[in-house]
Formats: C-alpha cells, sequence, structure tokens
C-alpha cells in the first residue's frame, strides 16, 4: 500500500512539471497609474514586447521514466543601464516640470520632498523601457529609453501628471529629462484630476488610457514633431 503510494505521488509530480508552461513576461506597458484599481491594456503587436530579464526559463522532463523534473535555466539576459535605475531615489536632470530652480530634481523615497512635491511613478506606475528616443549624434551607440509618470502637487489638492521621457548621458551616468507629454490641468478646486491609467509606446509614438476629470476614460496618442522632441497629440 505504502509503495503504491509512492509512485502515484512521483508520477503526479512529473505529470505537473511537465505541464508547466514558461512565464512569459512583456514589457511596453505602464499601469495602473492614478487609480490602484485600473489595469494596463493589453500591448498591441507593434508595441514593445521584449521578455523582461529574469524571465522563467522552460521546465523540461527527464528522459528517464519515473525519474524527477529538471529545470534548466538558460543564460541571463542582460540588463541596459536604464532598467537599472532606482526609480524612486532618481536624479534626473532638466525636469522644469517639478518647478524646482536647481537643474536637477533629486527624488528620495519617491518625493522631491517639497511643500508642493514631485512625486516619481505614483500609485503603483511602472516605467516603460524602449528605444523611442533620437541619438545624438547620429552614430552615438543606441540605448534604451524610460518613459515614466510624474505628479506634481499633494494628494488632497489641485495636481498635474505628465508622462516624462528619459534619456541617458553618452557616458550612461546622468538620466535626462526630454520634452514631456503634459496631462489636463486639475478642476479649479482640484478635487477631480486628469491620471495616466496606463501608457505605452509604439514605434516612436506614445499611446495611454486617461481618465478624464469626467470620470470616463479614452485613449490618447501622440507623436515627435520636431528633432528637439517636442510631442502632438494626433
Amino acid at each position: 500500500m505504502r509503495g503504491n503510494l509512492l509512485v502515484g505521488a512521483m508520477l503526479t509530480l512529473t505529470f505537473v512539471a511537465g505541464c508547466t508552461s514558461p512565464v512569459k513576461r512583456v514589457g511596453g506597458d505602464a499601469g495602473p497609474a492614478g487609480s490602484p484599481s485600473a489595469s494596463a491594456s493589453p500591448p498591441s503587436p507593434s508595441a514593445s514586447s521584449a521578455p523582461a530579464p529574469g524571465s522563467a526559463a522552460p521546465t523540461t522532463r527527464s528522459a528517464t521514466p519515473g525519474a524527477p523534473a529538471t529545470r534548466t535555466s538558460g543564460p541571463a539576459a542582460p540588463v541596459s543601464e536604464i532598467r537599472r535605475t532606482n526609480w524612486p531615489n532618481a536624479v534626473i536632470r532638466g525636469l522644469k516640470f517639478c518647478g524646482e530652480s536647481d537643474d536637477s530634481v533629486v527624488f528620495r523615497n519617491g518625493s522631491n520632498g517639497l511643500d508642493i512635491p514631485c512625486r516619481i511613478l505614483p500609485n503603483g506606475a511602472r516605467p516603460v523601457y524602449a528605444e523611442f528616443i533620437g541619438e545624438e549624434p547620429a552614430n552615438a551607440p543606441s540605448t534604451e529609453d524610460a518613459l515614466v509618470l510624474v505628479e506634481l502637487g499633494n494628494p488632497d489638492a489641485a495636481r498635474r501628471q505628465a508622462l516624462v521621457p528619459i534619456q541617458l548621458s553618452y557616458d550612461g551616468r546622468e538620466r535626462y529629462a526630454r520634452p514631456i507629454i503634459l496631462g489636463d490641468n486639475s478642476s479649479p478646486s482640484g478635487d477631480r484630476v486628469m491620471t495616466f491609467v496606463s501608457y505605452r509606446v509604439v514605434g516612436e509614438t506614445v499611446q495611454a488610457t486617461v481618465r478624464k476629470l469626467d470620470g470616463g476614460t479614452e485613449t490618447r496618442r501622440w507623436r515627435m514633431v520636431d528633432f528637439a522632441g517636442n510631442w502632438e497629440r494626433y
């Protein structure tokens, strides 16, 4: 009886391991932003969707009947420098949206700590990584860029959100803000705020689902209009 139980347990383990499929993590979308219950919209085929570093390797079964399942792991995928950024404690140059007089905005635990704070990736938002900002000079090595959500203002008062493209310096040590995609103004009393629910990079364009002041949602799209990196909605 005990021998039958052991054989049954081994067969059950082998079946479960053999049917396990690899976990596929896709990038290119971010959210929720502004509403913890909101979910990111599914990426389109043209959106950035490379498997994230650390994705699970496939599970394989041993060729020997009854032998325990084994897990093989491939070489670790290289992590780009921009993905190493500690966003809650990042230093970003040229981020004028935060209203600081200094050239750099220094975040600590997700905020710059001013009376009217600027917060990076609020409410569980996540960065998007893709190559969508032109490199200068043109023969510079191509590197990944980031798109992050930033919010200016106190949670219980008028505030405004913006999507901020971030580009590495040529030496890879500094992070620069490029022209931003600005959200709508809040209501005069500050009780209603437009938020970016989800956002993604598709080619060289940005697509986002936003929650408007009236509570409704809509999809918005932006594209670059000049070499300076300014955006227009289309």
